[in-house]
């Protein structure tokens, strides 16, 4: 570039920025660019960054080396634990199916002998008289029923919210 100014080198500069160089030019903006040495120098420069940004912006962006790896470890430890997994998926199902089993055993047996064991366990509470710690209208089998389903409700809500408040999304 040269020291002094052209006159019309703004209205070249224009044309550039707003990319109506050379097809939406003036014939005169052309005469002159062809003539003055620092607007086709400035009209040269130009074009050639352009082609250079396009060109670069064509060439696929390769990711750091720290990234790829991280991803490598990161998919390695995946597969890691998902081979883990299986055998410990199989053996709870395997505990369920040998639970199940027992259960219907069990239950099994009992309908022999009668569920005379049902009625001891109902009769717990009473024998216990939880019911004297209510007040005088909820002494009944309602209302321990109702407070013994309220204090369930809220040890559940306990636990669902201790579960919350140990896992990862808070």
């Amino acid at each position: 570039m040269s020291l002094r100014n052209c006159n019309r080198e703004k209205e070249v500069a224009q044309a550039l920025a707003a990319g109506y160089w050379p097809e939406a030019c003036a014939p005169d903006l052309h005469a002159h660019v062809a003539a003055c040495k620092a607007c086709s120098q400035r009209v040269l420069l130009t074009q050639a960054f352009r082609r250079e940004r396009a060109s670069a912006s064509a060439q696929p962006r390769l990711e750091s080396p720290g990234v790829l790896w991280w991803r490598a470890q990161l998919r390695r430890r995946n597969a890691a634990l998902e081979r883990l997994g299986r055998p410990l998926l199989g053996a709870q199902i395997f505990a369920v199916a040998i639970a199940l089993v027992a259960a219907a055993a069990f239950f099994a047996s009992q309908a022999k002998t009668g569920l005379g064991w049902f009625a001891w366990l109902l009769d717990i509470p009473r024998s216990l008289h939880f019911e004297a710690l209510l007040p005088p209208g909820l002494q009944n089998a309602a209302g321990t029923a109702l407070v013994a389903g309220v204090l369930l409700a809220v040890i559940a809500g306990l636990g669902g919210f201790a579960a919350y408040i140990s896992s990862d999304k808070v």
